[in-house]
């Protein structure tokens, strides 16, 4: 009898020395842990710690601190850091068997980002690398879709990407605008210096020898050919008529001998055209 009323009174007193206030605030960290209020949770930690020291407080303390700062990390954009600082918690047991769930679901989010911000990275190289090229088609379309990239708006190393995806978008579009005008400047003043030959070309008048030039070009004629090609008169047009003629030898030992005619040929002195004249 005796041991049971001490024991009784045992409970009675230490029930007397947890006060009111650390099991108030221990209750309220914990709601607000299993939520995700972290900085609460801290906060009521804290507290209960202030009204009485105990382990379990640390231990609680200790977890919510772990968590705030992966969440932190997170949005801050230093992922390793902050799987590091999960992996580190759900390694230890006692803080495991307090917030697990929550961790280990925290730590797939945080490494589905990592890969994704990886995969954001290659596509910026790539874009880059054709904005480089002058492929401004397809960089602005590699940029689009990394600006485009939706799921982790608070996530400060996809944010930092997807923002300099969509100003490379604007400055890809204006170096392709840029790019089509100097082109389009340079086919136009081609066009007009082509324009310019044409109607240098148009004026420009055949002399005789020009004119005998195209016709020994036009039937392949050689130059030590004993082939003579000269120009004889104008025709009525205005066409160069030219001569093209062979020199036989019929006495070698006198070197006498007679012309063959091989043909008549009209120049056009504007346009270059030679015709057979005598058609």
């Amino acid at each position: 009898m005796r041991r049971l009323t001490f024991l009784l009174l045992a409970v009675i007193f230490l029930s007397a020395c947890t006060p009111k206030a650390y099991t108030e605030s221990m209750d309220a960290g914990k709601t607000a842990l299993q939520k995700g209020n972290y900085t609460v949770a801290i906060d009521k930690f804290e507290n209960a710690l202030e009204e009485k020291e105990t382990t379990e407080a640390k231990e609680y303390l200790h977890v919510a601190e772990s968590m705030q700062e992966s969440l932190t990390l997170y949005h801050k954009g230093d992922l390793d850091a902050a799987i590091n600082t999960l992996n580190t918690l759900l390694h230890n047991k006692v803080a495991k068997e307090k917030i697990n769930q929550q961790a280990t679901a925290l730590l797939k989010e945080i490494q589905e980002a990592k890969s994704l911000a990886n995969s954001l990275n290659e596509r910026m190289i790539k874009g880059k690398t054709l904005l480089e090229q002058n492929q401004f088609d397809q960089a602005i379309e590699v940029f689009k879709e990394v600006s485009q990239t939706l799921g982790y708006p608070e996530n400060a190393s996809i944010e930092k990407l997807t923002d300099e995806a969509s100003q490379l978008v604007i400055d890809s579009t204006n170096k392709k605008k840029a790019a089509d005008q100097a082109k389009k400047k340079q086919d136009e003043s081609k066009k007009q210096e082509n324009a310019k030959e044409k109607k240098k070309d148009a004026n420009e008048t055949l002399s005789h020898s020009q004119a005998e030039d195209l016709v020994r070009k036009h039937l392949g004629l050689q130059a030590d050919q004993n082939v003579k090609v000269v120009y004889d008169h104008d025709a009525d047009n205005g066409d160069y008529i030219i001569h093209v003629y062979e020199f036989v030898v019929d006495n070698s030992s006198t070197g006498e001998g007679h012309t063959t005619t091989r043909g008549w040929y009209g120049v056009n002195k504007n346009t270059k055209a030679i015709y057979d004249a005598m058609e």
